[in-house]
C-alpha cells in the first residue's frame, strides 16, 4: 500500500524536516513508546498523508519564461516549479495511479513525451525523432495517447505505452484532416475521444475509436460548431468539451455530455472576467468541477497566450473560483487522478426506459397533467438519494415517427444491452455502458421502464442480460411502471389490420381489436380477433414467448404451467438475482395496460400483473384520471409512483405501501 500517493515528497527525510510532523512524532511516542519505530514512520505516513497532501493541479505556466510543469492546491494555493528545466515543458497529464506525470517537452530533438514523479524527478524519455509530439494522455489500461507530427496537416493519433514499448498509429485523417484538437480516453481505455479538423470546411468535430485503431465513430456533426479538447471525467460518466459558435459575433461555450447515450447534461458560458478562447480544460478530482484555463479580460495586454488564467468552477456553471492571476500565460490545468479504490460509488445507477411514442424528456423530466411532477424533479428535492440516473434515449414510434414503423422491441432492447454492458447499439454505435464506467465496475444496475419501455427491458432481462459481461446478472432491481406485461388490445392500438408499426403489432399480439372483442368476456372471442395483414415472423409470437405461455391462459391463471417465466433470474428464487417491482393503477383505471385482473379484451390481453410468484405487484391509487390513456400518461409523473419506486431502489426493498414510501422524501 503507498500511503505517499498522493503527497508530493517521497522519503522519511523530507518527512522529518517538517516542525509539524517533529510534534506529533515526540507525543506519539510519550504515548506509546512500546511500538517499533517502524511502525511509528508508518503510523506518521499516515497523518501526513491527510494533512501533508495537498497537491491537487498540475498545469503550465510560463512566468520562467519559457513553458514549465507547475503545481498547486485546488484553491490556487501553493503554486510551485515541478519541471524546473531550461527546456520548453506542456500538456501534462497524471498516471491512473496519480503517481506520475506524462508531459511533452523540447528536452531532445524535436518535442516528445517524458514522464516524471510528482516531485519532478526520475525523468524517463518515452518516445524520440524530430518534429512534435504533443497532449499525452494516460489512460487507465496504461497506454499513453498522444498527437504526432503535431500543429501541421494529418496529425494523427499513437499511443505508446510508458516505457516507450508497443508504438502504434490509432487514427488515419484524411489528407484534409487532422486529429490535433484534443483527445482523451474513455470506457477504461478501450476507447479514445477526439477532435477532427477539417481544413475544407475549417470545422471541427468529435470522433471516437477503439484504442486499437478499430471501430470509428462519428459523435457530432455540427456545420456551426466547432468541437475541441474533449475531456473524460475520471469516473467514466461525463464528456466535458470546447464549444465555439461560429456566428457573429462568435461565442464559445463549455458542454458537458453524459457519456451513456451522448445526452446533453450542462452547457455552460463562463462569467466575466472569462472572455473566451479556451485553451485548456480538465474535470476535478471528484468530478464536481471543471478547471479551465481562459482568456481573462483582466489581464493587460492584447496577446492571448498571456492573458491565458486558470479557474475552477461548478458543473451548472456556479461558482468559479480565479487559481492564478499573473500577467503571463498560465494554461491546461489536469487534476491528481483519485485511485480505482477512491472511485468505486457507493451510488445506484439507474437506467430510465420510456415508452412507446414519447421520449425520455416527457416521461422521465417533465411533469404530466396539473398537479403531477417528474423523476428528474424529484432526484432534484432529494439530493442525499445516492441515484445516479441515466436517461436513455431510444427512437420513438407511432404515427408522427413513420421512420420508425420497422423498428422492434428487440432492437430496443439491444440499446438497452448497449447502454448497461457497452459495445454496438441498434445502430452500431459504440456505447461505453454503465458497468464499464470507472465508478460502476463493481456494480449492478437498476432499471425502471415505462409502458412499453419495460417490456424491451424484460426482454433485456430475459434474452440479452450479461451477453457482454460473461453472463452476469447485470441488474439488482427492474421496477415496471404501467408495462403492458400480457399485451394491449384496443381498438385505437390494435383496430387497424394494416397496423404499420411493428412494435405496436408485437404489443397487440399481433391481432386486431374491435369494440366487440373489448366488450366480450375474457376466452369468449367470437370471431377470434384477425391477425394483421402486415404482421412480420415474431411479431405474433414476441409476448408468447416473452411470458411462456399463451394469451388466453390469462383468463385462468391456473392454466399457466410455468408464471416464473415471467420474472426470469427473480430473487428471492436467484440469489443475488433481480428484484422485480411491478405498478399499475389501482381497480383497473389504466385503460391501456389493464391492472390487477384482465379486463376489457377477450383474447386476454390487457393484464399488468405479473404473474411470476416472485414479482411485488402493487396497485397505485390516486392517479389523475380523464379521458381514456390520461391515466396511463399521468402514472410515471403521480407522486405516489415515483416515491414508491425511487424507495425500493434505495433500500433495495419493496415499500410496506404507497403512503410510507413518500415518507422523509421532499416532494417537488
Amino acid at each position: 500500500m503507498n500511503l505517499t500517493k498522493y503527497c508530493i515528497p517521497h522519503n522519511v527525510a523530507l518527512l522529518q524536516s517538517s516542525t509539524l510532523f517533529r510534534k506529533k512524532i515526540n507525543r506519539f511516542r510519550t504515548k506509546h513508546s512500546l511500538l517499533r519505530l517502524t511502525e511509528i514512520l508508518v503510523l506518521s505516513l499516515v497523518m501526513f498523508s491527510v494533512w501533508g497532501c495537498a497537491a491537487k493541479v498540475v498545469f503550465v505556466s510560463e512566468r520562467d519564461g519559457h513553458g514549465q510543469i507547475y503545481k498547486m492546491r485546488s484553491n490556487g494555493s501553493n503554486q510551485t516549479n515541478l519541471s524546473n528545466s531550461s527546456d520548453t515543458d506542456h500538456f501534462p497529464d497524471i498516471s491512473p495511479d496519480g503517481n506520475k506525470i506524462v508531459f511533452s517537452s523540447f528536452r531532445d530533438v524535436g518535442e516528445n513525451i517524458f514522464i516524471m514523479g510528482l516531485d519532478g524527478q526520475n525523468i524517463q524519455q518515452v518516445t524520440n525523432g524530430p518534429l512534435q509530439r504533443t497532449n499525452p494522455r494516460w489512460a487507465q489500461s496504461d497506454l499513453i495517447a498522444f498527437a504526432y507530427p503535431a500543429f501541421r496537416k494529418n496529425t494523427k493519433i499513437w499511443t505508446v505505452r510508458p516505457d516507450g514499448s508497443g508504438l502504434q498509429q490509432v487514427t488515419n485523417p484524411g489528407a484534409n484532416e487532422s486529429d490535433g484538437s484534443g483527445h482523451d480516453f474513455y470506457n477504461g481505455g478501450e476507447r479514445i475521444i477526439f477532435s477532427r479538423f477539417d481544413r475544407t470546411t475549417q470545422r471541427r468535430d468529435l470522433f471516437h475509436i477503439g484504442s486499437d485503431g478499430s471501430g470509428l465513430q462519428r459523435l457530432t456533426n455540427t456545420a456551426d460548431i466547432s468541437e475541441v479538447l474533449p475531456v473524460i471525467s475520471h469516473d467514466g460518466r461525463l464528456l466535458a468539451y470546447r464549444a465555439f459558435y461560429h456566428e457573429q459575433p462568435p461565442r464559445e461555450t463549455i458542454r458537458i455530455l453524459n457519456v451513456a447515450g451522448w445526452t446533453l447534461a450542462h452547457e455552460i458560458t463562463l462569467p466575466a472576467p472569462a472572455e473566451g478562447n479556451i485553451s485548456g480544460l480538465d474535470f476535478s478530482k471528484n468530478d464536481q468541477q471543471l478547471y479551465v484555463s481562459v482568456q481573462s479580460a483582466d489581464v493587460p495586454g492584447s496577446l492571448v497566450n498571456i492573458k491565458q488564467e486558470i479557474f475552477s468552477i461548478k458543473l451548472d456553471g456556479t461558482n468559479m473560483i480565479r487559481l492564478t492571476n499573473n500577467a503571463v500565460s498560465d494554461t491546461w490545468p489536469v487534476s491528481i487522478a483519485p485511485t480505482r479504490h477512491e472511485i468505486v460509488s457507493a451510488r445506484i445507477p439507474v437506467l430510465f426506459v420510456h415508452g412507446h411514442s414519447g421520449g425520455a424528456g416527457p416521461a422521465w423530466q417533465q411533469p404530466g397533467a396539473t398537479g403531477t411532477t417528474s423523476f428528474a424533479a424529484a432526484l432534484a428535492a432529494n439530493p442525499d438519494l445516492p441515484i445516479d440516473p441515466f436517461y436513455l434515449e431510444l427512437p420513438v414510434h407511432g404515427a408522427s415517427h413513420p421512420e420508425n414503423y420497422n423498428r422492434s422491441i428487440a432492437e430496443d432492447a439491444l440499446d438497452i444491452l448497449a447502454a448497461i454492458e457497452g459495445g454496438p447499439d441498434s445502430a452500431g454505435v459504440q456505447q461505453t455502458g454503465i458497468l464499464n464506467m470507472p465508478s460502476y465496475q463493481n456494480s449492478k444496475v437498476a432499471i425502471v421502464g415505462y409502458s412499453q419501455g419495460g417490456i424491451s427491458s424484460r426482454y433485456y432481462l430475459k434474452n440479452l442480460m450479461g451477453s457482454r459481461k460473461n453472463g452476469a446478472i447485470t441488474v439488482f432491481e427492474f421496477v415496471a411502471l404501467a408495462t403492458p406485461n400480457h399485451g394491449v388490445g384496443g381498438s385505437f392500438t390494435c383496430g387497424n389490420n394494416a397496423q404499420p408499426d411493428r412494435s405496436s403489432r408485437e404489443l397487440c399480439g399481433g391481432r386486431t381489436a374491435s369494440l366487440q372483442s373489448q366488450a366480450l368476456p375474457c376466452g369468449s372471442c367470437s370471431p377470434d380477433p384477425a391477425p394483421f395483414s402486415t404482421n412480420l415472423p415474431g411479431d405474433e409470437s414476441f409476448l408468447v414467448d416473452l411470458n411462456g405461455h399463451d394469451f388466453i391462459d390469462n383468463c385462468n391463471e391456473s392454466a399457466i404451467a410455468n408464471p416464473s417465466l415471467e420474472a426470469p433470474y427473480s430473487r428471492p428464487g436467484t440469489q443475488d438475482g433481480v428484484l422485480y417491482v411491478n405498478l399499475y393503477a389501482a381497480n383497473n383505471e389504466d385503460m391501456v395496460v389493464g391492472g390487477q385482473t384482465q379486463s376489457l379484451d377477450c383474447y386476454g390481453r390487457r393484464l399488468a400483473r405479473n404473474h411470476a410468484p416472485d414479482v411485488v405487484n402493487v396497485e397505485i391509487t390516486g392517479v389523475p384520471s380523464g379521458l381514456p390513456g390520461v391515466v396511463h400518461a399521468n402514472f410515471p409523473h403521480h407522486w405516489p409512483t415515483i416515491c414508491y419506486t425511487l424507495k425500493s431502489i434505495t433500500e433495495q426493498q419493496a415499500p410496506a405501501d404507497q403512503v410510507t414510501a413518500c415518507q422523509g422524501l421532499n416532494q417537488p
